[in-house]
């Protein structure tokens, strides 16, 4: 009597030869085992492909050679040489020192971390194993036109424009560094597509149409903080604040209120605010608003309100608190608003404040009646913030960089003056494609 069970093929059961009947039964086997439970398939996720995350579009950039030698393999690659170069910081910012290689001030890369290198400069760093950048003529003309805001702002801001690569991210960084090297207030944004690429949490607030961002406020703070310390304790307040339950009277100093916003998340807008309304008007200690890709203060994010339609950029706080310095609604007292575009990924370049950074070029007309005439020439756009264009390498500091490359290593081939006429006119002018075409065959 055969017991009760799943009756199954057995694996060891004797073949049937092909000439039996076809009457005759099949061996079967009895098995105790319990039936196989099925897996349910999960429709929500596929099984073909796998989502990739949000990555941004890159040039060809030649970092894929960008690797971190201090660690490389000595059998195969040769060590890093030590490169002794002046610091660059508000002593060493000089017209002398135009044209040379110059290093980061360490305090500088400190407080705003290493992991907030703008751009590919991370990379670079990582591949000579120093933070050093080419001192320019025109960063002699940024720090000269900043030391004369220092005693009384513009009224609009200035945002550097140029193609990709050509170093805007690069100047940027530079002159901020000269500026808390000199006792400046510093207000340093490396990056700000993470603020509007929907990677960051976000919440909407309950009495008007904005959302908050209270990580990477709190982490904006935090930036201040480590850079301008010292020149915040200088600025007191100036009048009592009241910020949630804390009493901040006449006596605090912008630190402090700084150091409230870092240490209570969940009010950081509200703290970021007041900060900006102090910073703006109070003449004690010159500010810089250093902010790169600017230009998504005017984009559409990725983010979505609560009916799923797109936020654009003035509906999340953070940005709605620095735009207006941007627009000419808010001007410093005493230090320069600059800004900085990205054409790297265009899904965050307006297409309209494209076009007005941009416009298409046109040829003057030679009968004066109609060069004069408004209702034929087209209207210039107009922009709320004033655009300074910077301009490609020249050949000497070309020849400057190619220098330093082959003496990080980066280039093996001996630098002759054949050799840099050559990359410098293929790349003309642009420190990244110059970067690229010496470092692709490595």
């Amino acid at each position: 009597m055969l017991r009760t069970g799943r009756i199954v093929q057995s694996a060891t059961a004797a073949r049937v030869p092909p000439h039996t009947n076809k009457g005759c039964v099949r061996m079967l086997t009895t098995s105790p085992t319990p039936a196989k439970q099925v897996v349910k398939t999960d429709r929500m996720r596929s099984t073909a492909f796998t989502r990739k995350d949000l990555v941004e579009k890159r040039v060809r950039s030649g970092t894929a050679t960008s690797v971190n030698m201090a660690n490389a393999n000595p059998i195969y690659y040769e060590k890093l040489p030590k490169l002794h170069v002046e610091t660059l910081n508000s002593r060493t910012a000089i017209s002398e020192h135009a044209g040379k290689i110059m290093q980061i001030d360490g305090s500088f890369l400190q407080g705003i971390g290493k992991e907030h290198y703008p751009g590919y400069l991370g990379n670079d760093f990582k591949l000579f194993g120093v933070p050093a950048l080419l001192y320019r003529k025109f960063t002699q003309d940024l720090v000269d036109q900043f030391n004369a805001y220092k005693e009384q702002g513009p009224k609009r801001a200035s945002v550097l424009d140029g193609k990709n690569g050509i170093g805007k991210s690069a100047e940027l960084m530079k002159l901020a560094s000269v500026a808390a090297s000199s006792g400046c207030i510093v207000i340093y944004a490396h990056s700000t597509v993470p603020w509007v690429n929907s990677s960051r949490p976000y919440a909407p607030q309950s009495h008007n149409d904005q959302f908050m961002q209270l990580e990477i406020t709190s982490g904006l703070l935090r930036s201040i903080e480590a850079v301008s310390k010292d020149a915040l304790k200088k600025v007191p307040l100036g009048k009592a604040l009241v910020i949630g339950k804390r009493n901040l009277s006449e006596q605090h100093t912008l630190a402090d209120l700084v150091s409230f916003g870092i240490h209570t998340p969940a009010l950081a807008h509200d703290v970021l605010e007041h900060f900006l309304d102090l910073v703006s008007t109070q003449t004690k200690v010159p500010v810089l608003m250093a902010i790169d890709e600017v230009n998504t203060f005017w984009c559409s994010t990725l983010y979505r309100d609560q009916q799923d339609q797109i936020l654009p950029a003035n509906r999340l706080r953070l940005i709605r608190s620095l735009l207006p310095f941007f627009e000419g609604e808010k001007t410093l007292a005493k230090g320069w608003v600059l800004g900085a575009t990205s054409y790297i990924n265009p899904r965050f370049m307006p297409k309209e404040l494209n076009k007005k950074l941009n416009p298409p070029p046109t040829a003057p007309l030679a009968n004066p009646e109609l060069a004069n005439n408004p209702k034929i020439l087209a209207s210039q756009p107009s922009l709320p913030f004033d655009t300074i264009k910077i301009s490609g390498l020249t050949a000497v500091e070309a020849w400057v960089l190619m220098h330093f490359y082959h003496r990080m290593n980066v280039v093996s081939t001996p630098v002759t003056e054949a050799l840099v006429a050559k990359k410098w006119m293929v790349s003309s002018g642009n420190p990244r494609q110059l970067f690229a075409g010496v470092t692709t065959f490595i």
